[in-house]
């Protein structure tokens, strides 16, 4: 079974541009796990979209130069 991590910029993150609270503790750094603000989510976003990107991958390794998650195989339920 195959799951996918990543975030539509336009829907997911960029429509809540008006309501930036909505969006608190939506990503986290991936070094430190601090929760990003809706401001740094919207800034790493609108940065993304300028380079082409339609999705935020989220934790995510295996994307395409779009930035949506191409998938990963879910580890067999015992």
């Amino acid at each position: 079974m195959m799951h996918h991590c990543s975030i539509d910029i336009s829907n997911g993150v960029i429509r809540y541009a008006r309501t930036p609270r909505r969006l608190d503790g939506l990503l986290k750094e991936a070094g430190t796990g601090r929760s990003l603000s809706g401001e740094e989510v919207l800034s790493r976003a609108y940065d993304l979209a300028s380079k082409g990107y339609q999705a935020m991958p989220v934790g995510c390794d295996n994307f395409d130069a779009q930035g949506l998650c191409l998938g990963h195989e879910e580890a067999p339920q015992p």
